[in-house]
């Protein structure tokens, strides 16, 4: 079955369960782990028929938060000391999905995604706007892979 989101499921898969999304990390802003959860069902909702259930779905995700680190990018020699010109905010998902109709289809992975902000940037400035987009980036990535296939 072909649709225009690349949706690759068999007609009989009709629910999907999304659990909270955990954050094992203790770091990023506090509500780190409802935008990654909302943005996971939104996402779902809009992209496929399937219905969103809070027992156990046809499909089923549940994950984690692994990382959110903040760290110097493109080091710069200025005189006798070593500067980051950039700093790099890694945002890491530990997915596991079963799919209770096909569980060759099953897996556990982390996704991954880092984005670039100026030096004079600090974690606790970056926008929500900024961390959701990031956001936005690994669920595409999951549903690419749960749902699509790619």
């Amino acid at each position: 079955m072909y649709s225009f989101t690349g949706t690759n499921l068999s007609p009989d898969i009709r629910t999907i369960s999304i659990q909270n999304i955990e954050n094992s990390t203790g770091e990023g802003p506090s509500n780190l782990t409802q935008v990654v959860t909302d943005n996971l069902k939104d996402y779902y909702r809009r992209n496929t028929n399937l219905a969103i259930v809070q027992g156990e779905g046809d499909l089923q995700i549940a994950g984690q938060i692994v990382s959110f680190t903040y760290s110097p990018a493109a080091i710069q020699r200025e005189g006798q000391q070593d500067i980051a010109s950039l700093n790099r905010l890694t945002l890491g998902l530990q997915i596991r999905f079963a799919n209770v109709k096909q569980p060759e289809k099953d897996f556990e992975r982390t996704f991954t995604i880092s984005q670039d902000f100026p030096q004079n940037v600090d974690v606790t400035q970056l926008s929500t706007a900024q961390i959701e987009q990031m956001s936005e980036q690994l669920v595409v990535d999951v549903f690419n892979k749960t749902v699509a296939d790619w």
